[in-house]
């Protein structure tokens, strides 16, 4: 991410909204026993017949951070995290559909995400049967729990380091999927015209023709123990192929600098992921490793092949409900919640790159470079408030360590430095 400075005006109309939230909805008492809702539609909407169903869906969310000297930001700064704008549905039971758009795109979106069109899910999801079904048009790679888990319910202010630079994100494709075995084992496989948003920016136009597949498995479905039954183990692979482009770079938890840079790659593209996920009692807690590997055909000197570029990353996070109780169980699912919710949330991370050779040349000589291998280590604590079906406040704290302090943002404190972001979200 990377914020900017607003006008006071809005960051008084938003401490306004925020206000009224908070009066709106008091929080549950600790002591009180959660009640049942009956569930009820979640966005407004509008049925044609019996069997049509439209529904109207919107998110608005901001947020400030903190002043972090360390990096050279001497004053809090705020600014939007999302407009969006969509419609979702069902048709005959068997079909579902999902339009939405970005509005007046922030900054934070382009330095997290890659070069994110304003045009974000348009898609026609069609299920033959539970156990085959196919999505047709612009949807996430099957690839990565957090990645596939939508913004709305994240439970940390930003995506990952691994997740949101390493995973592909939304392209234009067609996939089946299903659920066989009594629900034991989901499949996503599919082919995508392009790998991802993520991988494209403004310098790189990324890789084509993107084969995804995706596997997760419920081991103990069928046990009575409540411990048990909701692990879930997962494993991911997306090939793909660039033609001389620029490949990925790593960049600090809220955009601040970049710790290693792109550099030149030709051939086969490989992501590869593992995934695992529980919930015991108020505890849920997930793992993810993920790597990519880009090959380097013809980069070097007179056409020779170089070394892989190889980048990998991995997080583990958890969450703690105090008050209150989600939905469901597993990290990052649905927050939409009939009472207040208070919940501890924690996450420790990595991503680094290995080291690089550059063919380069001086004085009309050739003169090979290596960039040397580089990582970021962050650790953020936080607290999440979800006031009501509606409105969430996040306020985390991360503190960031990079590998090589000249490649950080913070050279005189060695590379490490703490921010502090409080988040504010209100949807249909």
């Amino acid at each position: 991410m990377k914020f900017r400075a607003a006008a006071p005006k809005w960051i008084c109309g938003l401490a306004v909204i925020v206000f009224v939230a908070l009066a709106a909805v008091p929080l549950a008492s600790a002591s009180q026993p959660e009640k049942k809702h009956k569930r009820k539609d979640e966005h407004p909407s509008v049925t044609i017949g019996k069997q049509v169903k439209i529904e109207l869906t919107g998110r608005i969310e901001a947020a400030v951070r903190g002043a972090t000297p360390a990096v050279g930001l001497d004053a809090a700064q705020a600014d939007w995290q999302s407009r969006r704008i969509g419609v979702q549905g069902t048709a005959f039971s068997r079909i579902k559909f999902e339009v939405s758009r970005e509005f007046i795109q922030s900054s934070n979106a382009s330095s997290q995400a890659g070069e994110e069109s304003a045009w974000r899910e348009a898609a026609v999801d069609a299920r033959v049967t539970k156990a085959f079904g196919v999505e047709v048009g612009r949807f996430k790679l099957p690839f990565g729990r957090e990645e596939l888990t939508g913004e709305a319910n994240l439970d940390f202010v930003y995506r990952s380091l691994p997740m949101h630079t390493i995973s592909p994100g939304r392209d234009i494709g067609v996939m089946a999927h299903g659920r066989l075995l009594g629900s034991t084992l989901e499949y996503q496989a599919g082919y995508f015209t392009r790998d991802g948003s993520n991988a494209r920016t403004s310098q790189t136009e990324g890789g084509r023709d993107a084969v995804a597949a995706r596997l997760v498995v419920s081991p103990f479905a069928a046990s009575t123990h409540r411990n048990l039954t909701p692990i879930q183990i997962g494993v991911a692979v997306v090939d793909s192929h660039v033609d001389d482009r620029l490949g990925i770079r790593g960049r600090s938890a809220l955009g601040d600098s970049v710790f290693f840079d792109r550099v030149d790659v030709n051939g086969r593209r490989q992501r590869v992921g593992i995934e695992a996920s529980g919930v015991t009692g108020p505890v849920a807690w997930v793992g993810e490793y993920v790597d990519i590997s880009d090959e380097r055909l013809g980069m070097g000197f007179s056409g020779a092949d170089l070394s892989k570029a190889q980048a990998a990353g991995w997080y583990v996070a958890g969450t703690w409900t105090l008050i209150g109780a989600r939905d469901h169980g597993r990290l990052g699912d649905s927050w939409r919640i009939a009472s207040s919710t208070l919940e501890l949330v924690g996450r420790v991370e990595a991503l680094g790159a290995d080291a690089t050779t550059v063919a380069t040349s001086e004085f009309g000589f050739p003169n090979p470079s290596t960039f040397a291998a580089n990582a970021d280590h962050a650790t953020t604590f936080g607290v999440n408030w979800h006031l009501n079906r509606y409105a969430r406040v996040q306020a985390n704290v991360i503190r960031e360590s990079i590998d090589d302090p000249n490649r950080s943002p913070a050279p005189a404190h060695g590379g490490h430095f703490l921010s502090t972001v409080i988040a504010m979200q209100l949807q249909l």
